[in-house]
């Protein structure tokens, strides 16, 4: 009887997938991986100091903006952040943004205090003493501002945002013209304004320029097979687990790379450079393997692979029609 029953089970169409012990090898290994390199495992390294600086900033950050009901608040953020420091300049760290933004900060959440006459609170006189035996920083603007809508609305009526995103459409042949640095860089810095989770900017941006690594690249991407690749550039968009605060973060490095992705393409067709984004569906040891070839560090895992070049003058592309906004919109 249980013979019937397993041979009906194994004619039922991707059972074997189901059942396939593969799916939970590759989950164990993407939870070993995270384990290993999140925000607080073991060895503490100048990434991780970094992102639990940035993190507890952006908290602080959002202490300045409260506009009604304004309190005392962010003793146990500033004694982080101080503890943190300490920690960057007693492995002699390189000084890097996150640790010149940290002291900044503090030397904000002071003034804050002065400001509002708190002088006598015990975060005040713990900062304030922590300050005057700092060591040398430059400041980095931080903390709040006021963001008026008279700035900026009437820019807006000027950016015509719909026909950007009408025009911008996934590519798969480019102009022979070679990328300019100037085209990458500006594409950057627009893509820098995306949000991140609580500002801890996690994900890379990395150039595939060498003929070797572009090889590497065109092995291991997927969904290359209709593509000219006479002329294409690649883009590799990655993300760093070591910016995860805790388990429920897990895919937090997905999400802001999508996001990173999302505002990167859209900024390069900006400039004229058409683009198509590639899935990274590998196995666990391939990536493993794409990123020791790519001297990727290994606390990075791979979101997205970006193909991209200059538009050819004409390109020939799928309708990939949209489905109608009535079957994506819903009011609950």
């Amino acid at each position: 009887m249980m013979k019937k029953i397993k041979k009906i089970i194994k004619k039922i169409p991707g059972i074997k997938k189901i059942l396939s012990l593969k799916n939970y090898f590759e989950y164990n290994k993407d939870r070993r991986l995270f384990y290993k390199n999140y925000m607080y495992s073991l060895p503490i390294t100048k990434e991780k100091l970094e992102y639990d600086m940035l993190f507890e900033i952006h908290k602080l950050e959002k202490g300045f903006a409260v506009i009604n009901n304004q309190r005392p608040f962010g003793l146990d953020k500033v004694k982080r952040i101080i503890r943190n420091i300490n920690e960057y300049e007693k492995n002699n760290f390189d000084v890097s943004f996150a640790y010149n933004l940290a002291y900044s900060s503090l030397e904000e959440y002071i003034k804050f205090y002065e400001d509002k006459n708190w002088i006598d609170r015990e975060e005040y006189k713990f900062v304030k003493d922590y300050m005057n035996k700092s060591k040398k920083y430059n400041y980095i603007p931080v903390g709040a501002f006021d963001y008026k809508k008279v700035d900026f609305i009437d820019e807006l009526e000027k950016i015509n945002f719909d026909k950007l995103l009408t025009t911008r459409r996934s590519v798969r042949n480019f102009s022979v013209k070679e990328l300019e640095k100037k085209d990458i860089k500006k594409a950057i810095e627009m893509t820098l304004k995306t949000p991140t989770a609580c500002n801890r900017q996690m994900c890379k941006i990395y150039y595939i320029k060498s003929n070797d690594n572009k090889k590497v690249v065109e092995k291991y991407a997927q969904g290359l097979g209709l593509f000219d690749l006479t002329n294409a550039n690649y883009f590799v968009i990655t993300f760093d687990i070591s910016a995860n605060h805790f388990i429920g973060e897990r895919n937090q490095g997905w999400f802001n790379s999508g996001l990173v992705t999302m505002n990167f393409v859209n900024a390069l067709h900006s400039l004229g450079i058409g683009s198509c984004p590639i899935q990274f569906g590998n196995s666990f040891k391939e990536e493993q393997n794409f990123k020791k070839l790519l001297k990727i560090p290994n606390c990075e895992r791979i979101g997205v692979i970006i193909t991209a070049g200059y538009y050819d003058e004409i390109s020939r592309i799928p309708y990939s029609t949209r489905k109608p906004i009535e079957e994506i919109y819903d009011e609950r």
